[in-house]
């Protein structure tokens, strides 16, 4: 109900109030904060903060007709994946989620892409948006729902690692599986602004998704990859997220 409230207000205020007296209102909520105490202030300028980024990111989906702009905005983001697919590779993207980055590997290289997510909704919006002969997206379970196959030549993990619990027994359980040559990985950096560290200061969730068990300093990264004999081939930090080619390390 307050959800409802709350966005029937904005509608209201966005249509009655000109734009120059919503800016108003917002710089003087904001100007009220400075002679409150400082970590009150930014206590509570870290939650409008955290409002303003999530509308933006709403906006963007917006724009881009269910695809985030960042994907055209952020130079490198799809080419970091597709430029590392060795010809005629099985590919498996866990997490494909809408099925850009699949799309991608398959429109650049001849890979055979499989996608496969837990959301029923991400599954379907990819097969209309971004199908593809070369492309197949499945919804489940990378460990009981994909059809059976030997190998993959290399396995995608765009941004799914901060998402789970026992990571390194996650990625051996993989390598065991479906034998890969390789892994590209893509996970958030925790340092990519310091307003993460003031939110733990503060005691408050500090990741920049609420479904994220930790977000990746440099070191933590190389400790987990070890941890799980992976060993990396390629590593950069790019648009605030840690980018790496790893591969398992051969056993004697």
């Amino acid at each position: 109900m307050k959800k409802t409230i709350n966005s029937i207000f904005s509608r209201v205020a966005y249509l009655v109030l000109p734009r120059s007296v919503r800016k108003y209102i917002i710089k003087l909520l904001i100007s009220a904060e400075e002679s409150a105490p400082p970590r009150d202030a930014i206590r509570w300028l870290l939650g409008i903060f955290d409002q303003v980024s999530n509308a933006i990111d709403l906006q963007s989906i917006r724009w881009g007709n269910g695809v985030h702009i960042k994907h055209e905005l952020m130079d490198g983001i799809h080419s970091f994946f597709y430029d590392r697919i060795p010809k005629n590779a099985r590919v498996l993207d866990l997490g494909c989620g809408i099925g850009a980055v699949a799309h991608s590997i398959a429109t650049h290289t001849d890979a055979q892409v499989l996608g496969i997510d837990f959301d029923v909704a991400q599954i379907e919006f990819a097969k209309q948006r971004f199908s593809h002969p070369n492309v197949d997206y499945v919804v489940g379970n990378v460990f009981t729902d994909i059809p059976k196959v030997e190998f993959f030549d290399v396995i995608v993990l765009s941004s799914i690692l901060e998402h789970l619990e026992n990571r390194e027994n996650f990625l051996n359980d993989l390598s065991e599986r479906f034998h890969p040559g390789k892994f590209l990985i893509r996970v958030p950096t925790f340092e990519r602004h310091f307003f993460a560290a003031l939110k733990r200061e503060l005691g408050l969730f500090p990741y920049t998704d609420d479904t994220h068990v930790l977000e990746y300093s440099p070191q933590i990264f190389m400790d987990e990859m070890k941890a799980a004999e992976l060993e990396i081939r390629h590593f950069e930090i790019r648009w605030g997220d840690i980018w790496a080619e790893c591969v398992p390390v051969k056993k004697t």
